[in-house]
């Protein structure tokens, strides 16, 4: 990793953010710009860590942070000695953070018993000074019977002196080397049964020990030693456990070291909002906010595409095309780090072999070296260096020396950048670079919008269009003498002029453009809807009609069984009396009547059926291109285009859409008559350049946006939109599914802010 680039793009301040929240030590030191990998499978990995540990950060507990404890291996591989108290109470430390890790990422299992009871044993034995707790269970019979010398002790000589006050030079006993000592009268030594240890530097005063005074002492200084022999011990068997475990203390260092990385990210991402983005061949970043920002970062959206190998970025100086490209630039570097990018998840990057920046004034006093030549002596060492998989930023290219050479140059390093690298990302002022650019297929210019009425840049990336320089109006915002800026805008050549009022028109009558597109597609889509609603609703009242007769067809059926049964018995009767032929022959007119009703009515529901029912469960021929064929319960007639897979097939309806339906849906259709079902005839479908869905269900909506890229494909259209709306998202969001999914589909993102924003998305189909 270049130094310059680091320093350029403030990489290191964000990863100096990122380590706050590092557990360990180690942890700390590992997360350095070394980290940056162009590895793809090293990539996927670490994403897919960060991500799982950013779903256990839900409602988790903050985890403990980790003592160093890799000078313990040095030591214990150098020396036999016991490891320092401190050392071993670090030891119990880590064992039980670690313990808490593993609970973390719910691996109880490899918790073993005895190395978690030792971390309870260091750190109920041992204070964090390494030294071991007075209430430790072996040391407490021996401060206990040490506490009951002292205080025979003290009986003894508070005894002592009250019997021999005329001895006494102070009313209490003193301490002389952790010894207790009587005070006697210089004048009253006496030695039958008194020990002197020593006087006062006046010589007035005599310390004496009485010989059971003595023993007493010596009783103290005898139960400290037990004391500390045995807080000797206690550190000795754990230093051994410790040393012991070292093999395994290694290993669970290196296993922090890598959880640490992912968990740190993990907290930064979740903090910064960050996403994973896409990987592909080309930059796309949506909403992208400065981590550095803060609250103060205004998102930038910058889309190219993959046949972009320069861009241009144009327009008022602090209108944020330095920023622009710095965030460009970091944000490749952190997705080569740990995946994951404070922008949209729709965004879009490659994998860089390296970032080459230039970026801010190189001047050096001591090197004698201006701020041109120290640019052009960084340019030259990028253009050595770089490789077609590299990134390269270029800020102010060309700048501090004439303006006509400048731009020349300018011009030919881009056109040699264009050859050797992934993508160069340069900012100008020169019209002759913007032209340029304008010139050559695989450049784009774009710019920082500025507000001609508050006269200050909204920050927002304007692609495919170039951008003023609005330096007076910067001198105006400066607080300049007017009369300096009204002289200077009077000197402003006519070219000038116009060459700013055609950047304003552009973006004036794209905007409008835009709109009318919008209005024309909306009121369009207004119509065919009308138009396929009124086709729906007649079909509908046929089909109601069809099954009024045929529900009608079913009574008459019950009234003609009722009306034989009545005639049954009335022959019956006629039987039993007396027959002639004027009863005989109303009877048989009667039944003549209604068994003619019958086939009448059955006749038109045939008629009928032919169209709705029209073929037989028993077909068994299998479904091929170029089927006529009946679709769904409205029996809608089609055309099958392209079998896909098994039992499904790419179906043309005569309504216009063209849809996927499965074989259990469609059924062969008879031909077509003539006097039939009237319906609308819809015209040939045409591509839109813009589409609206709203109002649409998400069916609906991918009907007729399966539709859109046929008819795109065919008529050879590359680029449209689709006006979705925000809504509760389900349009979006299946629209994106379904886009990602289409091989045809280049790339999908949301439109500009101020062209829809996430209301909208703008669609590119592979060129053929």
């Amino acid at each position: 990793m270049e130094n310059r680039t680091i320093k350029d793009t403030e990489l290191d301040k964000v990863l100096d953010k990122v380590r706050l929240y590092a557990l360990s030590p180690e942890g700390k030191a590992n997360i350095t710009p070394d980290l940056v990998s162009q590895d793809r499978e090293v990539l996927e990995s670490r994403y897919v860590k960060i991500d799982y540990f950013m779903n256990l950060l839900e409602g988790a507990e903050p985890l403990d942070t980790f003592p160093s404890i890799s000078h313990i291996f040095e030591y214990v591989e150098k020396t036999h000695a016991d490891i320092k108290g401190e050392d071993i109470y670090k030891s119990g430390m880590f064992l039980a953070s670690y313990f808490r890790v593993l609970r973390f990422l719910k691996n109880d299992e490899e918790i073993l018993a005895s190395d978690e009871e030792l971390s309870k044993d260091i750190l109920s034995s041992l204070d964090s000074e390494g030294e071991v707790n007075e209430n430790h269970p072996r040391l407490r019979p021996l401060i206990k019977a040490r506490e009951e010398i002292k205080a025979e002790r003290q009986r003894y000589s508070l005894s002592y002196m009250s019997q021999n006050r005329n001895l006494i030079q102070n009313d209490n006993p003193l301490f002389k080397n952790e010894r207790v000592v009587i005070p006697i009268k210089a004048d009253q030594k006496r030695s039958d049964d008194c020990y002197i240890s020593g006087q006062s530097a006046s010589g007035a005063t005599l310390f004496a020990e009485p010989f059971h005074l003595v023993e007493l002492n010596n009783q103290v200084v005898l139960s400290e030693e037990r004391i500390r022999a045995e807080k000797m011990r206690i550190k000795h068997e754990l230093s051994e456990k410790v040393r012991f475990l070292v093999p395994v203390l290694k290993k669970q260092l290196e296993f922090i070291i890598d959880f640490d990385f992912h968990y740190v990210f993990a907290l930064w991402a979740k903090r910064e909002k960050a996403r994973h983005p896409q990987f592909g061949n080309y930059v796309s970043l949506i909403d992208a906010r400065h981590p550095l920002l803060g609250k103060r970062a205004v998102p930038i959206s910058v889309k190219l595409d993959k046949k972009t190998k320069v861009l241009v970025l144009s327009g008022a100086n602090a209108g944020g095309k330095t920023v622009t490209m710095k965030t460009i630039a970091l944000f490749s570097l952190i997705n080569q780090i740990c995946g994951f990018i404070p922008a949209d998840e729709l965004s879009v990057l490659p994998y860089f072999d390296q970032v080459l920046t230039d970026i801010g004034d190189g001047q050096s006093i001591e090197e004698s070296a201006s701020t041109f030549s120290s640019h052009m002596a960084n340019i030259s060492y990028i253009t050595r260096k770089s490789t077609p998989k590299s990134l390269v930023i270029l800020d102010e290219l060309g700048s501090g020396t004439d303006p006509e050479e400048g731009a020349a140059l300018s011009i030919s390093i881009l056109r040699y950048m264009s050859k050797h690298s992934a993508l160069t990302i340069t900012t100008s002022h020169y019209g002759q670079v913007k032209n340029f650019a304008y010139s050559e297929a695989n450049m784009m210019n774009a710019s920082m919008e500025f507000d001609e009425k508050s006269s200050l840049p909204t920050y927002k990336v304007l692609e495919g269009i170039p951008g003023d320089s609005h330096a007076i109006q910067a001198a105006i915002r400066a607080k300049m003498p007017k009369e300096i800026t009204r002289e200077a805008t009077e000197a402003l050549s006519e070219g000038s002029e116009t060459s700013a009022r055609i950047i304003t028109s552009l973006l004036s009558k794209s905007r409008t453009l835009d709109r009318k597109i919008t209005e024309a597609e909306l009121q369009r889509r207004n119509a065919e809807a009308k138009a396929l609603d009124a086709e729906k609703r007649l079909k509908e009242l046929e089909e109601q009609k069809y099954r009024l007769e045929k529900d009608g067809h079913k009574e008459l059926n019950a009234y003609l069984s009722k009306s034989r049964r009545d005639m049954e018995r009335l022959v019956m009767e006629v039987k039993t009396g007396t027959l002639t032929k004027e009863k005989t022959k109303k009877v048989r007119t009667f039944l003549d009547k209604m068994e003619e009703k019958e086939k009448e009515l059955s006749k038109n529901i045939s008629e009928k059926e032919e169209v709705y029912e029209d073929y037989s469960s028993s077909d068994d021929r299998p479904l091929v291109v170029g089927d006529e064929v009946f679709c769904g319960t409205a029996k809608t007639r089609g055309k099958i285009l392209e079998v896909r897979g098994k039992n499904k097939f790419f179906v043309s309806l005569e309504n216009g859409l063209r849809m996927e339906v499965k074989g259990n849906m469609l059924c062969h259709a008879v031909m077509e008559k003539k006097n039939t079902v009237a319906h609308f005839q819809s015209q040939e479908k045409k591509a839109l350049y813009v589409m609206d869905v709203r109002g649409m269900t998400l069916l609906e909506a991918l009907e007729a946006l399966e539709n859109q890229m046929e008819a795109a494909l065919l008529s050879g259209m590359t680029n449209f939109s689709i006006i979705h709306g925000y809504g509760d998202g389900i349009l979006s969001k299946g629209i994106g599914d379904y886009l990602r999914r289409r091989r045809e589909v280049e790339s999908a993102a949301f439109a500009r802010p101020e062209d829809g924003g996430m209301g909208k998305t703008y669609v590119t189909l592979k060129s053929s």
